[in-house]
């Protein structure tokens, strides 16, 4: 059993190298224009000037909150740090949530692993980390924190049976408490992190008491520090309900629309953007049994209540890649699947390999350009509405990617031409103007991937070190994913690797 856990360990931390390694591949290496990830940066820069005014006696300059707290932000000072000193705080910090990513499905992996064959969670694991939305939101930085803490809280909760040390029930009331907190519309979960606190403690909750309570208090009181960091940017604001007041829907039936759309959408629906979770149609059912009830239930709590909330806004996703609040969804739900078929069968094996292959397509897409450029282009062609962004055929995302990325492809330098035009019923309004306008996709088809951009360009300045990073992670990652194979080989035919 301890050799297993060692080989097991081993080969978990090859495949977070070889998952990091791919995914630096296109790694954009910038966070300038990217949202909300610039502004952690900036906030973060500033938290570090403050502590280094206090200690040094200086005047403490102004301090820029972000929209999530200085909670979040936390995590981000060392790679802000490491910036300083190596390379550039631009392209550290865009490291995190490859890492985090990363990490978040060596979790999946090591769960899998306790249920499935070795080369099942192998194969679900490559699945989920590139033929989901996970790989192009390794590069939009959005999410990834929050998905991360709350299956790590999920983990500690349910993977290893009951927690009966102190230490490990502390850590469960942190993490418990940072995964409600690292997004300020992570309270929702709620339901979710108060399952794993009752699986926990069901049985034996009247001896136990202590540690339940301290348990509830350490998640309370996690949430209540984030909260009231988030309180500066606010308040200025006038607060939180004010400020979503004017994105809420009024209309019950849109509500219900809405919710059907967060996994069905053609625009916007999880089944596009990470199709292998349609087999939890199938997986659901059969993970719901005693062995597996409990991370069943939690799974079905975190996706009941993320679609919830978002299904009470007038739109449920925003102009970012998918359905960008699912994000969190889909590491429980793989798990699920791996409960459901321990074993890789032909029955489930041939419509896995289809709806991972069309992951892995639109995937890619997502993760060629930047997540800014659609609504870029959008704008300029005077069609920039959030509904139209979330519901438009004429602007779906993997579609217009793929236009992107055959205008890179095109040789060349001339114009290529696209008119995002639209079918009037039964002719357009009088005062709309008589032709739609056309845009030039060459303008927007520049990849993100630093290496893509640079290949071929001798002199590449300041983007050389991030340039040799990426050709490095071209060589390394085929040889860490060889490794890991290898072993998972091993290990499926009970030889020690």
């Amino acid at each position: 059993m301890i050799y297993h856990f060692t080989s097991m360990r081993k080969t978990a931390i090859l495949l977070f190298l070889a998952l990091t390694s791919c995914y630096l591949i296109l790694t954009p290496g910038t966070t300038v224009g990217r949202g909300y990830i610039g502004e952690e940066m900036a906030s973060g820069n500033q938290m570090l000037a403050r502590i280094s005014s206090w200690f040094s006696g200086e005047t403490v300059p102004q301090m820029a909150w972000s929209r999530h707290g200085a909670l979040p932000v936390l995590f981000d000072l060392p790679f802000l740090i490491v910036g300083k000193f190596l390379i550039s705080q631009d392209f550290i910090l865009s490291l995190a949530p490859i890492l985090t990513t990363a990490g978040l499905m060596v979790l999946v992996f090591l769960w899998l692993r306790k249920m499935t064959t070795p080369w099942m969670s192998l194969m679900l694991t490559l699945i989920g980390a590139f033929a989901t939305m996970l790989w192009p939101y390794a590069y939009i930085g959005l999410e990834t924190k929050q998905s991360l803490f709350v299956f790590l809280a999920a983990f500690i909760a349910l993977a290893n049976g009951r927690i009966r040390g102190w230490p490990g029930l502390a850590l469960f009331g942190i993490i418990g408490g940072l995964s409600l907190t690292v997004k300020i519309t992570g309270v929702v979960l709620l339901p979710a992190i108060a399952w794993l606190v009752y699986v926990q403690f069901r049985d034996d909750w009247r001896v136990r008491r202590p540690q339940l309570l301290v348990v509830s208090l350490l998640i309370a009181g996690v949430w209540a520090v984030g909260e009231f960091l988030r309180n500066p940017y606010w308040d200025p604001r006038g607060g939180v309900f004010v400020n979503i007041h004017g994105w809420l829907t009024q209309s019950p039936i849109l509500m219900f629309t809405n919710f059907i759309g967060v996994f069905g959408s053609p625009a916007k629906g999880l089944a596009v953007f990470a199709p292998m979770l349609l087999l939890c149609i199938y997986a659901i059912p059969r993970a719901f049994h005693p062995n597996h009830r409990d991370l069943t239930v939690f799974a079905l709590l975190v996706t009941a209540c993320t679609a919830g909330f978002i299904s009470i806004l007038i739109v449920p996703s925003d102009e970012i890649w998918g359905p960008r609040y699912m994000h969190v969804v889909i590491a429980p739900l793989l798990v699920c699947i791996g409960a459901a078929w321990p074993r890789l069968e032909w029955k489930i094996g041939l419509p896995l390999a289809g709806l991972a292959a069309a992951g892995f397509v639109i995937s890619f897409l997502g993760a060629f350009s930047s997540y800014g450029v659609p609504s870029l282009a959008m704008r300029d062609a005077g069609q920039n509405t959030i509904e139209w962004i979330n519901g438009d055929p004429v602007w779906n995302g993997p579609v217009f990617e793929l236009r992107l990325f055959r205008a890179w492809l095109r040789p060349g330098i001339e114009p290529v031409l696209w008119t995002p035009s639209h079918h009037w019923v039964w002719e357009p309004p009088k005062d709309f103007p008589s032709e739609w306008k056309s845009i030039d996709l060459r303008e927007y088809s520049t990849p993100q991937s630093i290496l893509l951009q640079y290949w071929g360009v001798k002199e590449k300045k300041a983007m050389l070190p991030i340039f040799r990073v990426a050709v490095f992670s071209i060589i390394a990652a085929p040889l860490l994913l060889f490794l890991v194979v290898f072993r998972t080989w091993k290990e499926s035919r009970g030889v020690a690797p």
